[in-house]
Order: structure tokens, then sequence, then C-alpha cells
């Protein structure tokens, strides 16, 4: 039983292919040699054979263009030195009668391989690795949006073949992908890297929600999804901002919204990370119906109406008891006037409720101050005064006028007649 196995062993091992190069060297087609290498590739701690198979006798020398990668003996033995390729070159001298008859020189390569099958770094473009050359493994955990990532590696040999790197797509959940690193030598190493995708967040509510300037009724919450808001007719724009509960959830209706007159009915759309979508409706009304007047007449007097300014100071004289107040207001408004009967002497107030349709309001307030027949009279002296003074300067600037064009000319013509006078001579 021992002889049939160790017999099955024998066959077997005779079957395996040797790896061995051999290189024939021949000369005048009489002299022969089989030159023999073991090898073709030699790992750091291992060495290399050469050995000469002749009909002939001869001598044999061994040496090598590469000293710093290989080193060889006299009985063919090469040890290596340093990664790299090295030429061996066998000398064989054919002999007859102790006098050498012909020579034939040979060349051999060798490589010097590494089994350096380490990464020297590792990562991820879109995420920090703590590599460490000692550890196989890792594991990074990334957000939902991230749906690929592109794996970087180097590896301590250059000559170090890698794969499974570059752009990988990620399923959400657990992705595993295996960098294997060979060396020249064959040898090879796996690291292990476990990308984690995660869920995505289902989070669509609205931490805040206002409308710049403005208060919802009622106040917000995220639970409440139906708010009502008021404004002016002049309010053609209002600013809608919106803050989502999770960073990654999208808004669609905030910003800069232009108004209707009347009921506009907006609505603020929060997107989750997972696409689920939840909305809040703002009922915004712009009121129609202005609170302010379009312009303001008192007959009999003058005076610089603004529609804008509320308040105003006026004179009367003192047989006015009331004033003919006439105002300019859109169709939609309602005035009320208070104030303007029986106007005493002195300061009087005369109020112009204006309310519009839109339920704003304003009022303008007239100052009155009832002069008495004295402080007329007195304006009247004034102002005849002050008329005289007019007439006075204004005769005063034209004589003064004048003169200037008078004595200008006659110094003009004075100057000509001594210039022609200088002439004749």
């Amino acid at each position: 039983m021992k002889k049939y196995w160790l017999g099955i062993f024998i066959s077997i091992f005779l079957l395996l292919p040797l790896n061995v190069k051999a290189v024939i060297c021949r000369v005048q087609d009489k002299y022969e040699a089989e030159i023999l290498i073991d090898k073709e590739k030699i790992g750091m701690n291992e060495k290399a054979f050469i050995s000469i198979k002749s009909d002939n006798k001869y001598e044999v020398k061994y040496s090598t263009y590469n000293n710093d990668i290989v080193s060889i003996s006299d009985e063919g033995i090469i040890t290596p030195l340093k990664y790299g390729n090295a030429t061996i070159k066998v000398e064989i001298n054919f002999i007859e009668n102790e006098n050498t008859i012909a020579n034939c020189p040979t060349n051999l390569s060798l490589e010097v391989v590494s089994n350096n099958s380490s990464l020297k770094t590792l990562g991820l473009e879109e995420a920090e690795i703590k590599f460490d050359n000692n550890i196989k493994e890792y594991m990074v955990e990334l957000p939902y949006n991230t749906e690929k990532v592109n794996i970087i590696a180097i590896a301590s040999d250059a000559k170090a073949k890698i794969t499974g790197i570059g752009r990988r797509y990620l399923s959400v959940g657990e992705n595993t992908f295996n960098i294997e690193v060979t060396a020249t030598d064959g040898t090879s190493s796996i690291y292990t890297l476990k990308v984690i995708r995660k869920e995505a967040n289902n989070d669509n509510y609205l931490d805040d929600l206002q409308v710049r300037g403005y208060t919802l009724n009622p106040y917000f919450n995220k639970e409440t999804f139906k708010y009502t808001l008021e404004v002016k007719e002049e309010t053609d724009k209002i600013t809608i901002d919106a803050l989502t509960s999770d960073k990654n959830a999208k808004v669609k209706g905030d910003g800069n919204i232009t108004l209707a007159t009347g009921k506009n009915n907006l609505e603020v759309t929060v997107i989750a990370e997972n696409k689920e979508e939840r909305t809040y409706e703002i009922e915004v009304t712009r009121l129609s119906g202005t609170s302010t007047l379009n312009d303001l007449k008192i007959e009999g007097l003058k005076f610089d109406f603004q529609k804008d300014t509320y308040i105003y100071y006026l004179d009367i004289g003192s047989d006015i008891d009331i004033l003919d107040i006439k105002p300019e207001y859109d169709k939609d408004t309602v005035i009320k006037i208070t104030g303007n009967k029986n106007l005493k002497e002195g300061l009087n107030n005369i109020y112009i409720n204006v309310k519009g349709k839109n339920k704003s309001a304003n009022t303008y307030k007239l100052v009155i101050n009832k002069l008495n027949q004295e402080e007329e009279k007195r304006i009247e002296k004034n102002n005849i005064l002050l008329k005289v003074l007019l007439v006075i300067f204004t005769i005063s600037v034209i004589v003064m006028f004048s003169l200037i064009i008078i004595f200008i000319r006659r110094n003009y013509k004075n100057r000509y007649l001594k210039d022609f006078k200088e002439i004749g001579k």
C-alpha cells in the first residue's frame, strides 16, 4: 500500500513543469553546451543556480553587469542584493589537449522581484480614512446623497499592481470593495473597504417659517400647516423664509413672492432626502382701497399738499366760520371730516379721517389759526410795507443796473477816442 502511494507521488512530481530556462551554446557545429538557470525571477530571500551540460571538455567563468543587484559565485550560485533586472554573463571555453579551442559567451537575464504586496496609502476622495499598513479592513459611513466614491491607493512598491481602485457606485447600505495588491513575485494582499451609505432621511418638516416683516396667524408650529396673513394694497411683494428641520431636505416656494390683489394661496413644500413631500400653506390677502388722499384743496387757501404728510398749519381771516374742504380720494375710500364748524378765534383743529377698504386708516390734521381783526390789520400793514419795500428794492436795482451800463459805455467811448487820436498823430 505504501509503495502504491509513493508511486503516485513520484508520477505527479515528474509531471510538474520545471521552472528552468535552457540556452544552447554551439561553436563550429562541433562544440556544444547547454546552459540552464533554474529561475528567471528570484526573490530577495532566494538563490538561483546555473548549471552546464556538455559532452565537450570546457571551463566556465561567471560575471554580471549589475553587481549592485546580484552577486554570482564561481560555482554559478546567484545571490540577490536588491530589486531590479540583472544580466548574467556565462563565458564557456571549450578545451582540447589543454588548449582553448573555442569560446562561447552567453548572456542570461534575471529579475530580482519583490514580495512586497502592501499599500503605502489608501483613501477615498469623499472621506478621510486613517490608514495603517498593518490593518487590512476599514469601514466608512457616508450620507445618503453620496452616490459614488473614488477609491485611491498607492502601493509601497512602485512595480506592484493594484486592482479594485477608481470610481465605484454605492447602493444604500453596506458596500464591500476589495483592493488587491500583487507584488512582482506574484504574492498578493487584499485590503477590504466597507462603505456604508446611510438610508435617506424622511424628515420633511420645517423648523421655522416666516414672512419677513409680518406675523403669521397663527404663530408658527411645525405641526400646523395652514396660515393666514393680510397686507396693504401697496404691498406687491413679500419674502418667505423657510428653515428645514433636516439640513439635507430641500424647500420650494420660498423667497420673493409677487402678490395679486385679493387672496393669494401660497405653498411652501419641503422635500425630504427620501423625496417625500410636505406642504405648508399661507393664505395672503392683499387688501384693496387706500387710506390716503390723492389731493386736498381748500377754497381761498393755498398750500402744498403731500399725500404722506398728515399735518398742516394754516391762517384764515376773522370772518371765516367754516372751510370749503375739497378732498380727492379713491372710490373705495371713506372719509369723515370733524371740527370744521363754528371756527373760533385762535387755534382750531380739523380732522380728516380716511379709511380704506383694506381696513387701514389714516388721519390728516389741519391746525387752523383764525385771526382777530387787530391781527388782520397788522398783517395787512405788514403786507403793504413789504410791498413798498419790494417796489423800492426793484427800482433801486433797475437804477443801479442802468448806471453801470452808462458807466461802461462812457468808459469805452473815451478809450476809443483816445486811441483814435493817437493813430491820427
